[in-house]
């Protein structure tokens, strides 16, 4: 996967998964938030409504309850004014039915008043004379009108003192009646419990009227319910109101002491929808937010993906590895501009390398151009070193013998082409041999000390290193041994290193000779047409250079010599496992 859709990805997923959280946590809250309201107000809305029926109720009850109310003293009681119409012979006059009637206005006009809902009070004694007045719409009951047949009568009895209701109609025994509501109850006789009529109080529709008091009016439905199921008052306009199990919530309430229910129920659909603009709202700005984001995360994916992009493909075109100049990137000072430097330090750092490693090639290269001129007639060679090792042999001459194997074994040695690196142990039996013939030569008129742990036998070094500077110590510090008595090999590791001195006491050097030398070993490695030579392409410049090519500008040769007290040569090298 792109480096640019990773951090799209990272992107996307840092900025679209908070608005997804705090999208969902705000409209859950809000949702909540709305349902806790709408329950708040419906269930304000259904206790009200049940204490304004209770309050109403009570009013028809106290209306009962003043018929009952029996009496001794001389104040009025209309229970005692009903005992004289609770036998079956007339026992009564005009006077005392105009008067009862009268009675009966002087106690109700009170308790009515604040009751508008009341169209009139009527009583249906057993001895057929009504009782009572109507207060609105001069409601009256027609003459001669006989209910002991008809069904809400006998329900009444059947309820013996408890209110019957009867739902919303018309009734036809009222002059001038509209739809109603009505209440009627047996009244009984408070001392000797005989029965003295059914109270009729006829009302309209506002008993039951919950507009005051409900707020939902356009989402809600009351309806109040018989202990029978039947139906006393619903909203006028429930049957235009839509209310299934699904979208809407009914709350309940009994009243027991009147066998009734009081049912509220709200179409929570359409309250929601009052709500839905808020919503899409909210939703709208969650959209939007994300469309930003989006938008802004493949921005800054794009421009931050674009300089490793742009460095990327440079590194990949291999057959253009060129330093980079876009100076707008060169010139940061965040993690990409130093990305960028440290290409282009990597890039001249590469470029060094492949220059010495080609220099150190060459120089390898020309090193196995002699030794392929010196394997011309090779075969010849070995086999003439051979004869002559035999003769010295066969004729007992020790030192002949000895040198013509020494030198046969250096000859193989310098020509071997096969690795440019050798052991410690292999390089220092090739020293040996070339002083064993050097100790024939000069009759042991000098010595040779080795000095080399053999834990450090093992490790590989350079081929050709020692060999010559032992060489340039014999001939040029001791001076075919005229001055002088010792060459001294030393060897020692530190840490990653391992050092060398080759050291004589012979004429050494002065300062203008050492300063000299010095400098030509801090120059540069110059090169000459293979096949041809010239005296600096072997020696100490020829080991310093070979060394630093081959392992880095930090190793190579120092030397310190004082004049008639001897030369030494530190070698520094890296240590190198076998």
């Amino acid at each position: 996967m792109k480096l640019k859709h990773k951090f799209l990805i990272i992107f996307l997923l840092i900025s679209i998964i908070p608005v997804i959280f705090i999208t969902t946590f705000t409209y859950t809250r809000y949702t909540k938030l709305i349902d806790k309201q709408i329950n708040s107000i419906t269930e304000n809305i259904f206790e009200k409504s049940g204490e304004e029926l209770e309050t109403n109720l009570k009013s028809l009850e106290h209306i009962g309850d003043l018929f009952n109310f029996h009496s001794e003293s001389d104040q009025i009681s209309l229970n005692k004014e009903l005992r004289k119409y609770a036998g079956d012979s007339e026992g009564y006059s005009t006077y005392d039915i105009f008067q009862s009637n009268q009675n009966i206005h002087f106690i109700m006009k009170n308790v009515t008043y604040s009751s508008e809902f009341i169209n009139g009070i009527f009583v249906f004694t057993p001895s057929g004379p009504t009782l009572g007045y109507g207060l609105n719409s001069n409601i009256d009951v027609f003459p001669g009108y006989d209910p002991r047949k008809e069904d809400w009568y006998e329900k009444t009895i059947g309820l013996e003192g408890s209110f019957y209701i009867d739902g919303i109609s018309k009734k036809d025994f009222l002059i001038n009646s509209r739809p109603s509501i009505s209440f009627s109850k047996a009244l009984y006789d408070g001392y000797s419990k005989k029965f003295l009529g059914v109270l009729l109080i006829d009302c309209s529709p506002a008993v039951f009227d919950f507009s005051k008091v409900n707020t939902l009016n356009e989402t809600s439905m009351i309806t109040v319910k018989s202990d029978t199921n039947n139906v006393v008052y619903s909203d006028p306009a429930s049957s235009e109101k839509s209310f299934t199990p699904k979208n809407s919530h009914t709350l309940i309430k009994e009243f027991p002491s009147d066998n009734l229910q009081l049912i509220f129920t709200v179409n929570y659909e359409s309250l929601y929808k009052e709500f839905d603009a808020t919503r899409v709202m909210i939703l709208t700005i969650a959209g939007i937010c994300a469309g930003v984001f989006i938008i802004l995360s493949f921005f800054f994916s794009y421009s931050l993906s674009r300089p490793v992009t742009y460095l990327s493909s440079k590194m990949a075109d291999s057959k253009n590895q060129k330093l980079l100049t876009a100076s707008h990137y060169l010139n940061r000072n965040d993690e990409i501009g130093i990305l960028y430097n440290e290409y282009n330090h990597m890039i001249e750092t590469l470029s060094e390398y492949i220059e010495k490693e080609l220099q150190n090639k060459l120089i390898s290269l020309d090193s196995q151009m002699k030794s392929l001129e010196a394997q011309i007639n090779s075969h010849f060679l070995y086999n003439t070193l051979e004869s002559i090792n035999s003769i010295a042999e066969l004729e007992e001459v020790e030192s002949i013998a000895t040198m013509s194997l020494a030198l046969g074994d250096m000859f193989r040695y310098s020509i071997k082409t096969q690795c440019e690196l050798v052991t410690i142990e292999e390089e220092l039996k090739h020293v040996q041999n070339y002083i064993s013939i050097q100790q024939i030569r000069f009759e042991n008129r000098f010595r040779m000390i080795i000095n080399i742990p053999e834990a450090i036998l093992k490790f590989q070094v350079l081929k050709l290193i020692l060999q010559p500077l032992v060489e340039n110590a014999f001939y040029h510090g001791l001076d075919y041994c005229q001055y002088g008595s010792f060459i001294r090999i030393d060897c020692w590791t530190e840490s990653s290193f391992i050092y060398f001195t080759v050291s004589d006491d012979g004429i050494g050097m002065d300062e203008p000779q050492l300063e000299q030398l010095n400098l030509v070993l801090k120059q540069k490695a110059e090169f000459t047409e293979l096949g041809h030579r010239n005296k600096q392409s072997i020696g100490i410049k020829n080991i310093h250079t070979r060394i630093q090519l081959y392992y880095g500008d930090e190793y190579g040769l120092k030397i310190q010599s004082q004049k008639n007290e001897g030369t030494s040569i530190l070698i520094k090298l890296p240590k190198l496992n076998c």
